[in-house]
Parts: structure tokens; sequence; C-alpha cells
């Protein structure tokens, strides 16, 4: 009997991790749930990846559990993977890093060793804590202005 072909390109095993994993989700997440987290990769591809908004309908922000969040990190770390000499991402596993005085229920995605360092959690959820805040601060300012200049009710 013959072994199967394995592939040597270490992009080509990630790819293949990924089609794995997101048909395993398919299997075990309710439907409506799948077609969210698929359409939210679809527009983080398209968007080319980086930081981008999401604007969800309330029907959707239901559906976008924190497991559901879990899943994007995780499937987002395999994309991130598929980036010649990133191939380590695909390894990476979704911290929990609590709640902040600004960011709540804050995940990350980490190396493993990371996510077994308290310490290095806990900074890493300040940052995000700290960054979240400055989002407000700033999204505070610039209403203001369209307040200001007529652009905006208020």
């Amino acid at each position: 009997m013959a072994d199967a072909e394995v592939p040597e390109d270490p992009a080509a095993i990630v790819r293949a991790r990924y089609a794995l994993y997101v048909e395993t989700l398919r299997a075990r997440m309710p439907q409506e749930q799948f077609r969210l987290l698929m359409e939210v990769i679809r527009e983080y591809v398209k968007a080319g990846g980086g930081r981008f908004r999401l604007d969800l309908e309330p029907a959707e922000r239901a559906l976008f559990t924190a497991e559901v969040q879990q899943e994007l990190l995780n499937l987002l770390g395999l994309i991130g993977a598929m980036e010649p000499g990133h191939e380590d991402r695909a390894d990476h596993v979704v911290a929990r890093l609590g709640d902040g005085e600004h960011a709540k229920e804050v995940m990350s995605l980490v190396p493993p060793d990371v996510a077994d360092d308290p310490a290095k959690l806990r900074a890493m959820r300040d940052k995000l804590d700290r960054q979240q805040h400055q989002r407000k601060q700033d999204e505070q300012v610039v209403e203001g202005i369209a307040r200001a200049s007529g652009m905006a009710d208020g």
C-alpha cells in the first residue's frame, strides 16, 4: 500500500491545512455563523489583509460570538502562514487576554510560548487597551469636527 503523497512546499501544506480547517468548521458550526465567518474572510482578503473595520447588522452581530471570533483568528493565522517566511503562524494559538479599561473580551493570535506567559499576555492586553482608548478619543474628535462644520447632526 503506497503512502499518500505529502507536499514538500510549506505553503502547500498550510493551504491544505486551511482547507481542512474550513471543512471542519463547515461541518460543526451553525450554517448562519459559518456563512458569516466566510464572508468576513472574503472581505479581509478583498481588503488586502491588515486591519479592517467590520460593519455588522444587528442580526450578524448576534451571530458573531466569541467562538466565531476565535475561529476567525485561527483562520487569519492560517492565511498569514501562507505568506512565504511566515509558515510558523499556522501554529499560533488564540489567547484570551481578558478585559482592559477600554477594550473588552480581548483575544489575540499569539505564538505558543507567548500564550504560556501571563506577563506577555497582560502587556499585550494593556497595549491593545491603550490603542482602543486612543481610537475612541480620535473618533470623538472627528465627530466633534463634523458637528462643528455642520456635516453631522447633533
